[in-house]
């Protein structure tokens, strides 16, 4: 082992093993995102250990949806790495305020740039340069200085030095005396000494009395000023250097002299942070579709499967919405993907939160406090909306659970109880607390709680219950039975103030079939066509609009830019798109008929099922949802049509039909060559 690599060893060593409990503790503390926290360790790891090998700043990016603790991650990442006196945060969203960049970096260039530093870059998704889908260029001016960072660690830092436009005045003094008859030898006056020194009293920022018996042109008072400011460029170690030679000039050098030093000091410094490690942290609602939905009632677990599906290809993709190419290259190829929490990491937050809760209790009162399944299962209901991560939730532990501890503390005080426990559980909307000593409870008290998500997802029972039941059991109906896919949960009532129920289904294939056109379209009008049937054509409601929208949309795609219509053509009505047709009265005759036999389908399916269609009803006008277990039973005891489900990756339909393929030609060749090499023998012989 070299001399060297030994030197090295216990740094070495000891930076390793702090990145591993650093690991370690990052799991600890944060939850469903050990994937992410294994990709920062790895991917920091040679920016830790071997910083010196670093010529470029390292650049990791994180990705995700917010709350999901992407910064918080970053800063308690920092604190044990013992990072946090050089740690710098900036928000990109906000342009002059108080975390700006362009209004802090000199605190960053303040440091010694051979130190390594963390900077993070937050909210970079408003650092964009780009907008609409033309792709204009937008004033970035405020962030400009962000992507020289980036690229090469470089910036330019001005440095306003405090005193300078003073030192400016004294100079034009300088300058003045020396155009009216003063003259200056080796720094010293010599002639018009009485007119000079008259100008400089002795409470003059730039006067030392010692220096006017000695007779100085240059007063030594400044000389701080001056190494401060331009030292390092005359190579100037020691105030005596600089004495030194300022005892060589004349009067109009030394005058130049102050000139240059005020230039020095005026101009920006390249400042080199290679040895940075730069986080580049955003949203991208481009790449994580699933953003838009604010909805409480969609499992957390749905989002989280769809967030872990996202690739380093669709990040790059979603960034071009936002960035010139070249900026994107700057960003290099270290992605982070954050996924969705998923249902398990959201109640590991709410199992850690309350366990805080309970130390910091037994710590100040010497109480021990207990917390039942109803009360996290009603933190969870409450709090967990899946697009929008843990900020919410930890809002409503808080006005669940924390404001309403010195009302049952308080209890105590009031009662005088002897007691060391308190047990709490929720039932019909309170918030009950138990008292117990060594062996049994001796009290209770119960609070009333607000509940505003479960209010709103109480089965309410009424007309609107039962049209959005019958609307929602349609397209569950035909989702399961032409699609072959049960819908992972049925909603009749929802949390969301535009939707009163809706049906989600998880399509096991990511693509859409010809032959599947007109199922889709059924599924599309399903809720419509059970309307109708249930109720009677006069009594239809509105309500459909979404649904007859999204399905002439799609057959729109379909049949104008995919192709999948009688003709492979693409149509557009935009008269400035050479590229196109833009006769559309055939495609969309051929729409009109694909709604007929869509709408024909839908209803002789319901029809035929009418009893599974009234089962679901009936359950769902009394019931706020259905789950995928309790409906898939639920679909296999009153169905007609013998149908097997979809699960998984069934549907591979292509790979096995290409495979015997494949194998099909391959015989049919095999035996052709035999044949051929048979004639060919026969022919010899």
């Amino acid at each position: 082992m070299s001399v060297k690599l030994l030197t090295l060893k216990e740094s070495f060593l000891s930076k390793q093993a702090q990145l591993e409990i650093t690991r370690t503790t990052l799991k600890s503390e944060f939850f469903g995102i050990d994937k992410a926290i294994d990709e920062l360790i790895n991917n920091t790891r040679s920016w830790y250990v071997l910083n010196g090998y670093q010529n470029r700043p390292l650049v990791v990016n994180l990705w995700g949806l917010t709350g999901v603790g992407k910064t918080s991650l970053i800063t308690r990442l920092a604190e044990l790495l013992s990072y946090q006196d050089r740690l710098f945060k900036f928000d990109l969203g906000d342009k002059n305020g108080s975390n700006s960049f362009k209004d802090n970096i000199n605190d960053v260039c303040e440091k010694d740039e051979n130190e390594p530093i963390i900077i993070v870059l937050d909210e970079f998704q408003h650092c964009r340069t780009l907008k609409g889908p033309m792709r204009t260029e937008v004033d970035s001016d405020a962030n400009r200085k962000v992507w020289e960072l980036i690229d090469s660690g470089k910036i330019d830092y001005f440095n306003w030095y405090h005193g300078l436009s003073r030192l400016s005045a004294y100079v034009k003094k300088l300058k003045y005396f020396i155009e009216n008859g003063v003259a200056v030898k080796n720094g010293l006056v010599v002639k018009g000494w009485t007119q000079y020194s008259a100008e400089f009293n002795e409470d003059d920022a730039f006067s030392v009395p010692s220096s006017k018996a000695e007779k100085h042109f240059i007063d030594n008072g400044n000389y701080d000023k001056i190494m401060e400011y331009a030292g390092a460029h005359y190579n100037f170690t020691l105030e005596s250097e600089l004495k030194a030679y300022l005892f060589t000039l004349n009067g109009e050098e030394s005058v130049n002299f102050l000139i240059d030093v005020i230039r020095i000091a005026s101009r920006p410094q390249v400042k080199n942070f290679s040895k940075a490690l730069i986080f580049i942290i955003g949203n991208l609602d481009e790449a994580y579709s699933m953003s838009a939905n604010l909805s409480a009632d969609i499992d957390a677990d749905t989002f989280y499967e769809a967030s872990i599906k996202i690739t380093v290809p669709q990040i790059k993709r979603a960034l071009t919405e936002r960035f010139r190419n070249e900026q994107i290259a700057r960003l290099g190829n270290i992605h982070i993907i954050y996924p969705a929490l998923n249902k398990k990491a959201y109640q590991n937050i709410i199992q850690h939160e309350l366990e805080n809760v309970k130390k910091q209790t037994r710590e100040d009162l010497d109480l021990e406090l207990e917390f039942e399944g109803s009360v996290r299962q009603l933190i969870y209901k409450e709090g967990v909306f899946p697009t929008q991560g843990v900020r919410p939730l930890l809002t409503t532990i808080n006005y669940l659970i924390k404001t309403n501890l010195p009302v049952y503390f308080s209890e105590i005080l009031i009662h005088n109880l002897q007691v060391n426990r308190l047990r709490f559980v929720v039932a019909e909307k309170q918030l009950i607390c138990f008292y117990s000593d060594e062996n049994d409870e001796v009290h209770e008290k119960a609070v009333y709680i607000e509940t505003p998500l479960e209010d709103i997802r109480v089965s309410k029972k009424d007309d609107m219950q039962a049209i959005t039941a019958v609307h929602e059991s349609g397209h569950a109906l035909i989702s399961a039975l032409l699609l072959r896919v049960i819908p992972d949960h049925v909603y009749s009532v929802t949390t969301e103030t535009d939707a009163n129920g809706f049906v989600y289904s998880k399509f096991p294939w990511k693509y859409v079939a010809k032959q599947e056109i007109v199922k889709r379209v059924a599924m599309y009008l399903g809720g419509f066509v059970a309307e109708e049937l249930v109720f009677g054509e006069e009594n239809m409601t509105t309500g459909s609009s979404n649904d007859i929208q999204s399905a002439t949309k799609f057959l729109s795609r379909m049949y104008k830019t995919e192709g999948l219509g009688a003709l492979p053509i693409y149509y557009n009505l935009d008269a400035t798109d050479a590229l196109a047709i833009h006769d559309v009265k055939a495609v969309e005759l051929e729409i009109q008929e694909t709604i007929k036999k869509g709408y024909s389908l839908a209803k002789e399916t319901i029809e035929r099922e009418m009893n599974l269609l009234l089962t679901m009803s009936d359950y769902l006008s009394d019931h706020s949802f259905i789950e995928k277990d309790n409906l898939k039973q639920m679909i296999q005891n009153h169905k007609i049509s013998e149908v097997e489900f979809l699960e998984n990756n069934d549907h591979v339909f292509y790979r096995w039909h290409l495979k015997n393929t494949i194998s099909d030609f391959q015989n049919e060749t095999y035996v052709g060559f035999e044949n051929i090499c048979l004639n060919r023998n026969n022919n010899i012989d």
